[in-house]
């Protein structure tokens, strides 16, 4: 049986507030002790305008399960960034939850149920961005066709 883990290193110097987290887990499926799988495979988007486009799309993946989302902006710069954000609908920019903004080098790993789509939009109208991601999955749906 396949396992997937991650772990994270967090140290600080901050004389107000020092702090020292190590924390590691194994992805599970739902309400399950076996680890997750499959993956959606690691992808990579070019950006060149501030037009958003579905990273991840919920019809791909298995609805209300265990999913963990990986996402990365792959770019160096520290003053552009992407908006990541929940999406009902492809092009239903009003139905849009930003989760947040992602800094050149900056990453995320949340926890992601599958029932909606994942919309990325770069901040910078001229400048080229690279976003990579990918979906640790509880369950990939079959392409039809």
């Amino acid at each position: 049986m396949a396992t997937i883990n991650a772990s994270i290193s967090i140290s600080s110097d901050i004389m107000s507030y020092p702090v020292s987290i190590n924390k590691s887990m194994t992805m599970k499926k739902d309400q399950s002790c076996n680890g997750l799988e499959e993956t959606t495979g690691m992808r990579t988007k070019k950006f060149t305008s501030t037009t958003a486009a579905v990273i991840v799309e919920q019809d791909e993946l298995t609805d209300d399960k265990a999913h963990k989302l990986y996402v990365r902006n792959a770019s160096t710069s520290k003053v552009n960034f992407f908006y990541i954000a929940y999406n009902a609908s492809a092009a239903g920019a009003t139905t849009t939850e930003t989760i947040g903004k992602l800094y050149g080098g900056d990453w995320m790993l949340i926890p992601y149920d599958g029932n909606v789509n994942i919309n990325a939009a770069s901040s910078s109208a001229t400048d080229t961005q690279y976003l990579e991601y990918m979906v640790f999955a509880d369950g990939v749906v079959t392409a039809a066709g």
